[in-house]
This record gives C-alpha cells, sequence and structure tokens, in this order.
C-alpha cells in the first residue's frame, strides 16, 4: 500500500527530528536555570518565544492546509540546519556564547515545532483511510515518545557527563566506569543540526501523493484564517471541545520547559540529571500510552477516557509537592506522560472524524492561538521570581493540577452532546 510506505518514511524522518529538537528543548532551559542560574531571564525569554509563536501558529496553520507538506517538511529541516549549525559554529569558534545566541535554537525549535506537529497529523489524515486513524495516531505517538525517551537519556549524559560511577535510572545503574565529560551546549546544537540534515534527505525521497482536494488555495491569508473560524464558528461545541482537550498539553508544556528545571534545582536540590530522566519518565508512559490507549478505550470511549486521564494527570501534579522523593517525581512525570499521550490520540482521533482535512490545519490554528494566551498567561505569571524559592515553586504546581481536573470537568459537562456529534 503506498500510504505505508510513505508514512514509514514519515515516521523515520520524524524520529530523527524529534530527537533533535527534544535534546534542544531540554539543553536551553537547564543552561539557564542550573548552569548559568539565570531562570528569570529564561522566562523573558520563553514568554517573547511563546507570544510570537501566537501569531506564528494563527499564520502556519493557513500554510499547512495552502502549500505542498512534503515542502514544509523539507524547509523546516533546512531552517533547523543552518539555525543552529550557525550557532554551534559561533560557539566552536569562540568558545563561548552569549546568552541570547543560546536562547535563539530554543526559540527557532518551538517555531519548528508548533509548525511540524500540526503539518505531521494533517499529513497523515491526509494519506490515512479513515478506519486506520486510530492505528496511526498511535504509531505517530509511539514513534514520538520513543524519540523523546532517546532525547532525554542523551540529554542526561551530555549535560551532566558521567564520572565512572554509572547512569542511575529507577534503580538501575548503566554505563558504569565509563567517564565523559560534559560537552559545551554549542556542541550538543551542532550535533542536532545534523539530524536535521538527515531527516531532510529521508523527506525529501518520499513520493507525496494526495488524497484530499484542497480548496481556497489561492486566498488571502486573512481569508484563509475566516475560513477556520468560520468553520468553529457553526460548530461551538467542536471549538470548545478542541480548546479544553489541550488544557492537558497547556500544563505540559508549561511545567517541563518552565517549572520542571526550577522545581528539580530548587525543592528537589538535584541537577541536569534528574531533570532529563524526569523527561524520559514522562517519554516512556507517552510510549505505553501510544501501545495501549487504542486496546484499552474503544473508539466510542474517546470522551470518557478524556475526562478520565485528565483528572488522574492532575492528582499527579499534586502527588510531586507531597514529598521531595524523587522516585516520586518520576513516577508523577510517568502518570502524566502516559495521561497526555492518551489524551492527544484520542483527541487528534476525534478531530479526524469531526474536522473536514481541507480546514483541518486551520481550525487547529484557532484551538492553538487560545492555548498560546493561557500559555502566555501562565508564563508571565510563573516568570515572577515570588515563585523561585524551595516553597513557592509549589504553587504554581498546585495551580496545574487544577486546570486539569477544570477540564475534566468541562468535558463532562458536554459529555451527551460530544459522543452524538456525526
Amino acid at each position: 500500500m503506498k500510504s505505508s510506505s510513505t508514512i514509514s518514511l514519515l515516521l523515520i524522518a520524524n524520529a530523527i527530528s524529534g530527537i533533535s529538537q527534544g535534546i534542544t528543548m531540554l539543553a536551553v532551559p537547564w543552561y539557564f536555570t542550573g548552569i548559568i542560574n539565570q531562570e528569570g531571564l529564561f522566562g523573558d525569554i520563553y514568554f517573547v518565544v511563546t507570544l510570537v509563536s501566537l501569531f506564528w501558529g494563527v499564520y502556519s496553520g493557513t500554510l499547512i492546509d495552502r502549500y505542498n507538506r512534503k515542502s514544509i517538511f523539507l524547509i523546516m529541516n533546512i531552517a533547523g540546519l543552518f539555525i543552529l549549525g550557525g550557532v554551534s559554529a559561533y560557539g566552536y569558534f569562540y568558545q563561548e556564547l552569549p546568552w541570547l545566541l543560546a536562547g535563539i535554537p530554543f526559540a527557532a525549535t518551538a517555531f519548528i515545532y508548533n509548525l511540524h506537529f500540526p503539518n505531521l497529523y494533517a499529513f497523515a489524515q491526509e494519506i490515512t483511510p479513515k478506519k486506520d486513524y486510530v492505528r496511526v495516531t498511535s504509531l505517530l505517538e509511539i514513534q514520538g515518545q520513543i524519540s523523546f525517551t532517546v532525547a532525554g537519556g542523551v540529554a542526561a549524559i551530555l549535560l551532566q557527563g558521567l564520572d565512572g560511577s554509572g547512569f542511575h535510572f529507577l534503580g538501575f545503574s548503566f554505563l558504569e566506569n565509563f567517564k565523559f565529560k560534559p560537552v559545551e551546549i554549542w556542541t550538543i546544537f551542532g550535533i542536532n543540526s545534523f539530524t536535521y540534515l538527515v531527516a531532510f534527505a529521508i523527506i525529501y525521497n518520499i513520493k507525496s501523493f494526495t488524497k484530499v482536494k484542497k480548496g481556497h488555495e489561492a486566498a488571502s491569508l486573512k481569508k484563509q484564517l475566516e475560513i477556520g473560524f468560520s468553520f468553529l464558528h457553526k460548530n461551538p461545541l467542536l471549538l470548545r471541545f478542541g480548546v479544553v482537550s489541550l488544557l492537558l498539553f497547556l500544563t505540559v508544556i508549561v511545567f517541563g520547559t518552565q517549572l520542571s528545571p526550577m522545581y528539580v534545582k530548587l525543592f528537589l536540590e538535584r541537577g541536569g540529571d534528574a531533570f532529563a530522566i524526569s523527561d524520559m519518565t514522562f517519554s516512556i508512559g507517552a510510549l505505553l500510552a501510544g501501545v495501549f490507549t487504542a486496546r484499552i478505550f474503544k473508539q466510542d470511549q474517546n470522551i470518557s477516557s478524556l475526562i478520565a486521564l485528565n483528572a488522574i494527570a492532575g492528582f499527579m501534579y499534586l502527588a510531586m509537592i507531597a514529598t521531595k522523593l524523587t522516585i516520586l517525581f518520576y513516577m508523577a512525570n510517568f502518570i502524566i506522560g502516559f495521561c497526555n499521550a492518551g489524551v492527544r490520540i484520542q483527541r487528534i482521533t476525534y478531530i479526524f472524524h469531526h474536522v473536514p482535512n481541507e480546514v483541518i490545519g486551520r481550525a487547529g490554528s484557532v484551538f492553538f492561538v487560545v492555548n498560546i494566551l493561557m500559555r502566555l498567561m501562565l508564563i508571565g505569571l510563573f516568570a515572577l521570581p515570588f515563585f523561585h524559592t524551595p516553597t513557592t515553586i509549589l504553587y504554581p504546581i498546585i495551580l496545574l493540577a487544577v486546570i486539569c481536573v477544570s477540564a475534566s470537568m468541562f468535558l463532562l459537562k458536554d459529555y451527551k452532546k460530544l459522543i452524538e456529534v456525526k
């Protein structure tokens, strides 16, 4: 089957670039928080990047629906290659990296990420028979989380190095008697830039084909956006669903990028290895969700599973503030990872069934914009120095728990209407 070979190549390329994205998104926050002790500065950078993403997210949705999705992948990988490669070259040449240049790869990776995944899912929907939506979304989630699991392990070693005592994870010790010095952050960027080149070569050889006819290709940006807003205005239930079902992801991205490095440093009093390992356990949980979600929850249980998974994630955030045990932190990340991936799979499957492919990018832009606005409020709030102490760092985590439980309640309120949508 032609689409099967296309999906396979897409998965391979996505795995390679996913590892690169994962390492960068782990390395930069810890570089600012744990190495140069500028967590407040990173909070400001993250706020600005998210603010720009608000406008970029709107525009990226129109790009996905307007242009060839294979070409979009190629351009993204070329951009990643030159931006990260350029910053890496500067670091090698001068043997130092100003904080601004350290932040550029983070911003570039965030912008690529914001376009990459909507484009990936839109392309997958485009070439996948309707009966295979759950299987394909599960495969994408499994592959993505394998990439982030590998990224977590690699980042832990690159950031902290190995002193011969081994790499410790869940009571097991690996690579004992092996010594490895921590690498400079520009070396990490250089490695990551190479993975973009490999992903480009793979995607270039994909023979893309389209099963869905796109409309409105020649329309202006304003008209493109109006189409997405118009569709959701006519379907307010889908608008509410799209926004609320993204709330868990909102908490995950804010915690993982902004709060987790500070939580590990201030509350747990641990190093970059604990931060990277927590991301690894998160990814392992998400990986298992990709394997078992379709088996645990039937296709007609999309909404009930979303309600349950959001509530469980909320309670796991509360568990994090109960003790300083690092193992509990890992376990909470594991369960939240499972819940987040399960929600992503069920959410995307539901949207695949109810949003036409020719408007899915623009509809996704609307959901993204609302999510970004909420993210901006949280990032701006948590960037305040008040929250940067061992005690007050727990307050934002409590708020994340409240958001997850609230999402469950909103979905429960619309439960009957959502399961009746044709």
